[in-house]
């Protein structure tokens, strides 16, 4: 009996012990195997699901504003945009011109009584003395001369020739308005588009009327220029008033030639580039003048005259440019009437 029940108690230790080693190895398993899923659940989530920090927003570059092609300008309008402060240019003109006829008070062309011609060679000197501004003047030299006059002079001469320096032009030019997208830009002129400077007085007969390179008159000259650019055309405008005086009197009457008579300057300009070299140009010139009860008619009084240039422009470098046309006067009224082949040369130091 003692050994059998010692028997049990040996298979009950056994049996423990057995139970114990079973707990404790499927403890073990279920710690091996139970923290995988709380483990995952506490660390973020994974980097696909995460929301990515918006980028840092770049600058757009500012869109720069196109600009109008560059060109010579009109050949007779004035421009009207300044030039850069501190800069400065010059430009020189070859016309010749003939003389078809003249116009009558009836805007008639009639026969001129002989064969005339013109050589003008005027230089312009441009500077910038400030922002906004130019000034510029016009130094002109002149070559008249005629044959086959219908009249002769008081020795029998039927031709003459005569060469001077003829009246120089002063003008300062400011930028007022700057162009937008709906308005022109608009500049102020004032100054003297001529400065008796040329042979205009004590004339020599026998030179019949051609050493009259001058017109003997200061005359004072404001106004209004005006541009825009309309793709692709460039317009330009010019309405000056100016208002001469004379300074010399013909004959013995002191109230002749006291005053000339004031003048309107209207001019139309259009340019169309056509390419990088090459440039169309088209003006429209006209001086309007009326009778003014207060002045007395002067010597080579403005005449009332309306025409067309038409011209081709070649930018040679960035810095040289030419120019070439002819301007016809094709109605007026008191003047000549006139025909004249031009070139012209502009360099921008």
């Amino acid at each position: 009996m003692e050994i059998s029940g010692v028997k049990s108690k040996r298979f009950m230790v056994r049996g423990l012990i057995v139970s114990l080693m079973a707990m404790l190895v499927l403890s073990g398993l279920g710690t091996w195997l139970s923290p995988v899923t709380p483990a995952m659940a506490q660390v973020a989530g994974p980097p696909i699901m995460e929301q990515p920090a918006p980028p840092p927003e770049e600058k757009k570059p500012e869109e720069k504003k196109e600009e109008a092609p560059t060109t010579c300008g009109p050949m007779l309008s004035d421009t009207c945009i300044p030039i850069e402060a501190g800069k400065y240019s010059m430009q020189v003109w070859w016309a010749l011109s003939v003389y078809p006829g003249v116009f009558s008070q009836n805007w008639r062309s009639v026969s001129a009584g002989g064969n005339f011609r013109t050589f003008y060679m005027p230089v312009k000197f441009t500077y910038g003395p400030t922002k906004d501004m130019e000034v510029y003047v016009i130094v002109p030299f002149i070559h008249n001369w005629v044959n086959g006059l219908t009249v002769s002079g008081p020795n029998g001469e039927t031709s003459a020739n005569y060469s001077g320096i003829g009246d120089i032009t002063a003008i300062v030019k400011y930028n007022l308005l700057a162009e937008t997208d709906f308005r022109p830009a608009v500049s102020g002129v004032a100054g003297f588009a001529s400065i008796p400077t040329g042979h205009a007085h004590l004339l020599n007969p026998t030179f019949l009327g051609q050493d009259a390179v001058g017109t003997g008159a200061l005359t004072f000259t404001t106004g209004f220029n005006l541009y825009k650019w309309v793709k692709p055309f460039l317009l330009y405008s010019n309405i000056w008033l100016n208002s001469p005086v004379n300074l010399f009197k013909i004959g013995s009457d002191p109230t002749r030639n006291e005053r000339s008579r004031e003048y309107v300057t209207f001019n139309l300009a259009a340019e169309l580039p056509l390419g990088k070299k090459f440039v169309a140009l088209v003006e429209m010139y006209s001086n309007w003048t009326w009778n003014n009860l207060n002045t007395i008619q002067g010597y080579q009084t403005p005449q009332t005259v309306i025409g067309v240039l038409p011209a081709i422009e070649f930018l040679a470098t960035d810095k040289l440019s030419f120019a070439a046309g002819c301007s016809f006067d094709l109605a007026g009224k008191n003047g000549v009437q006139k025909y004249t082949p031009m070139l012209t040369a502009l360099y921008n130091f």
